[in-house]
């Protein structure tokens, strides 16, 4: 191990979503983090926290080997979940992740463990209800999820240089979001969309659940290359999804069903207005081809087991800290 800390982990992207509440839970834990952020000015959800910072970025390998040395976990959260151009998804997400791992390699061969923060969309939808097992050939049915799943073959070639271990969250709602939050910002204005086509199956994932798996998944003993979902166990329609979460903000929508050929439609006009604008489309092409599958259900039976992780926060839990949290800081 050299003289690397046990208790010292690096959060790539811990400045986002994920990787700030995973910083947090970190620290209560007693770990000592360290972060690896592009903009030292722009520290976001970590502010004020006790944490070392790096500047660097995953795209730029010369900038990694401070950040890698002499830390026991390494916890790559850092992604791109909608980018201006196809190639960015593959920039960030893949060789990002290539670059950390090789990192890792050169400067820190002793760590204890490598932890890639995946997705469901890397293993694609269930074709017919049954939930994806890690055993399955992916499918994934959008260059995001193309460019998390090479990130994932990244990391499975480690595996027999130092531990590796990949989860695979679903749909990560909760305080700090962007982008599920797109469906509260809408329904606080009175309205839910929908594609028509028939009902469609979800597992969502509430934040400090997924920050609890990854941190059981540094913690336990497993194979490297171990391949885990994580979501709470149980589908829900996404009819009952959008009930709880109005039920959830004591509020009431009109629900407008959208034709595929007319979501189809807005996802190009979306990206149009994102070449303009130089910003990444809230939805596009890709995110409604997406949106249309009908199962994105993945196998918890192996988390469970393995790591013993079950989820902490049941939907209608989870909807309602999150509705208090957007309502505190004024999105909704």
């Amino acid at each position: 191990m050299g003289d690397a800390n046990p208790k010292r982990a690096l959060v790539t992207g811990g400045t986002g979503f994920v990787g700030s509440h995973l910083v947090e839970l970190l620290l209560r834990k007693g770990y000592s983090v360290r972060c690896l952020v592009r903009d030292p000015s722009r520290l976001r959800w970590i502010q004020g926290r006790d944490v070392q910072l790096i500047t660097g970025d995953c795209t730029m390998p010369e900038t990694l080997s401070s950040a890698v040395k002499d830390v026991s976990l390494v916890f790559h959260a850092a992604g791109l979940t909608k980018a201006r151009r196809v190639k960015e998804y593959y920039e960030v997400n893949h060789l990002g992740t290539k670059n950390v791992l090789e990192a890792c390699a050169r400067h820190n061969p002793g760590i204890s463990k490598f932890i890639l923060v995946s997705s469901l969309a890397a293993a694609g939808p269930s074709q017919d209800g049954t939930p994806v097992r890690d055993s399955d050939s992916p499918g994934p049915v959008s260059d995001y999820g193309k460019s998390k799943l090479n990130a994932e073959y990244e990391t499975a070639r480690f595996k027999d240089r130092f531990p590796v271990v990949i989860l695979r969250p679903s749909a990560v709602y909760g305080p700090r979001d962007t982008d599920i939050y797109e469906f509260f910002r809408w329904a606080a204005k009175g309205l839910t969309i929908e594609i028509g086509g028939g009902d469609r199956f979800i597992e969502p994932c509430y934040v400090e659940d997924l920050t609890t798996a990854l941190l059981l998944a540094a913690e336990r003993r497993q194979r490297s290359g171990s391949v885990y979902f994580v979501a709470e166990n149980r589908p829900y329609s996404w009819s009952e999804f959008m009930g709880a979460l109005l039920s959830a903000g004591g509020v009431k929508a009109r629900r407008i069903t959208v034709p595929y050929v007319v979501a189809y439609l807005l996802g190009i006009a979306s990206e149009l207005g994102s070449m303009i604008s130089g910003k990444p489309a809230l939805t596009n092409r890709q995110k409604v081809r997406e949106a249309i599958q009908k199962y994105w259900i993945g196998d918890l039976s192996k988390i469970e087991k393995e790591i013993g992780f079950i989820a902490a926060y049941p939907l209608d839990r989870g909807l309602s800290i999150t509705w208090q949290w957007y309502r505190e800081q004024g999105w909704v």
